[in-house]
C-alpha cells in the first residue's frame, strides 16, 4: 500500500478515513466518501455482501410513509434519490417501487401515527377499506375493523445487490477494501487513529467510522456498549399454487400490524417463493457468531400460524428459513455521530436501517467533514 497522505502534524497516513465494516452502512459510506474525493481504507471481516450480518435475505422494505417517526422522512427522501443514483452508477437494479400496504385496525395508534406522519411530511397515501383491500389485494386476510394505507412510492430493495454495487463503485473510484481482515482495536493517537487487525498489521487513518453492525459493540465506549444488543432476526419463504398473484405488479410490499401480531413481506423475486418475516420477534443473542440460522419447530409453528391467518393463499409451512443478526439500541433509534475526537459510529439501526442507508451515509460524510446536520440530532450517541 502506498502512503500518500499525511496528518496535520506530518504523520504518514494510509487513508484519510478508515471504515470498519462494509455491510449496509459501510458500503454506502465508502461510496459517498469516494464521490467526495476522500481517500478511504475499508476493513471487512468477511467479504462485502456476506450472509453473516444484517445484509442477507435478498430483499428489504422501502417506505416513505413511516409510522416510526416523521424525523426519518428526510433521510428516506434523500435515500430514494441516492438509490437511483447508485443504480445509474453501478448499472444495477436495486429498488423496485411496487407500492406498499400497511394494514391494521382503523382505530389503532399504529395506523393513526402512520397517517399523521404522512400528513405532516406531505407523503401521499390512500386509505383502503376492508372491502377495497379484498377487491384489489385478495391475497390478504384482514381482521374485523382493519384497513390498509397504500404508499405508492414504497417497494423493495435488493439488499445484497445494493451492497455489492456500492462497494464496486467505491473501489472503481479508488477506495481500498481489505477483505477477510478483522479489526481488533482502534486507538486515537493525537491527530490520527491507529487501526490494529487480527493478522498483526496496523494502519493509520485520519478518522475512523465504526459501521460493523452487531460487531460494533466492542468498539463503543462503555456507556454505549451497555445500550446496544445483538438480536437474531428470522426470515421465512413460502410457496403457493398461484405464484403469479404474488408478483410485484399484483402484490405490494406489506406490513400487517394487528391481532397481537406484526408481520411483513415482499412480492416474489424469483417466481417461486414469497418472503415473510416478523411473526417471531427479534430476540437477543450473546454474540453475533452465535446466531442459529435454522428455525426451531416452535418458531416454524408460530410463523405458519401467522401466515395461515393473514395470507391464506400461501402454503403455511415455510420451504426456506434463515436468520441474521442486527444491533439494536435500547430506544431502537440509531447511533450516528461522534464518539471520540476522531471516531464516528453508524450502527444500532435496530433492523430498520437498510431503507435509508445511503441517506445516513451522506449524514456521516457530513459529520466527518465537520458539517453536522441538526435535523439528525435524534440519532446522536450523546443521548446516552
Amino acid at each position: 500500500m502506498s502512503h500518500t497522505f499525511t496528518s496535520r502534524s506530518g504523520r504518514e497516513l494510509d487513508a484519510q478515513v478508515g471504515i470498519v465494516g462494509t455491510g449496509t452502512m459501510g458500503s454506502m459510506l465508502a461510496w459517498q466518501l469516494a464521490r467526495r474525493g476522500v481517500q478511504v481504507l475499508a476493513f471487512e471481516r468477511f467479504s462485502p455482501g456476506h450472509d453473516r450480518g444484517a445484509v442477507g435475505g435478498e430483499t428489504r422494505l422501502f417506505r416513505l410513509a413511516y409510522a416510526e417517526g416523521h424525523q426519518y422522512v428526510p433521510l428516506l427522501r434523500d435515500s430514494l434519490r441516492l438509490w437511483r443514483e447508485l443504480e445509474e452508477e453501478a448499472g444495477a437494479n436495486i429498488l423496485a417501487q411496487c407500492g406498499g400496504l400497511t394494514i391494521g385496525d382503523s382505530g389503532s395508534d399504529y395506523i393513526a401515527g402512520l397517517l399523521a406522519n404522512a400528513r405532516d411530511t406531505d407523503v401521499p397515501v390512500a386509505v383502503l377499506s376492508t372491502a377495497e383491500v379484498a377487491e384489489r389485494y385478495p391475497q390478504h386476510g384482514l381482521l374485523d375493523g382493519e384497513i390498509a394505507v397504500l404508499d405508492e412510492q414504497a417497494g423493495y430493495l435488493r439488499c445484497e445487490q445494493a451492497v455489492l454495487s456500492a462497494t464496486r463503485v467505491a473501489e472503481r473510484s479508488g477506495v481500498e477494501v481489505l477483505r477477510y481482515t478483522e479489526v481488533t482495536e482502534l486507538v486515537e493517537d493525537g491527530d490520527s487513529v491507529l487501526v490494529s487487525t487480527a493478522d498483526g498489521s496496523s494502519y493509520r487513518v485520519g478518522q475512523v467510522v465504526v459501521a460493523a453492525g452487531s460487531w460494533s459493540a466492542r468498539f463503543l465506549p462503555d456507556e454505549l456498549a451497555g445500550a446496544v444488543q445483538s438480536r437474531r432476526v428470522l426470515l421465512s419463504w413460502f410457496g403457493t399454487d398461484d405464484i403469479d398473484a404474488y408478483r410485484p405488479d399484483r402484490f405490494p410490499i406489506f406490513i400487517h400490524h394487528g391481532g397481537g401480531r406484526h408481520v411483513y413481506g415482499m412480492p416474489t423475486v424469483d417466481g417461486v417463493m414469497v418472503k415473510i418475516a416478523g411473526a417471531v420477534a427479534a430476540h437477543p443473542v450473546p454474540a453475533p457468531e452465535a446466531v442459529q440460522p435454522r428455525h426451531s419447530a416452535a418458531e416454524i409453528r408460530e410463523v405458519a400460524d401467522a401466515v395461515g391467518k393473514f395470507l391464506p393463499g400461501l402454503d403455511p409451512e415455510p420451504i426456506r428459513t434463515d436468520a441474521f443478526t442486527d444491533l439494536y439500541t435500547t430506544d431502537e433509534r440509531p447511533l450516528v455521530g461522534r464518539v471520540g475526537e476522531r471516531t464516528v459510529v453508524t450502527t444500532g439501526h435496530s433492523g430498520r436501517g437498510f431503507k435509508y442507508a445511503p441517506g445516513v451515509a451522506a449524514v456521516v460524510a457530513d459529520v466527518l467533514s465537520g458539517n453536522d446536520d441538526p435535523r439528525y440530532d435524534f440519532m446522536s450517541p450523546k443521548r446516552f
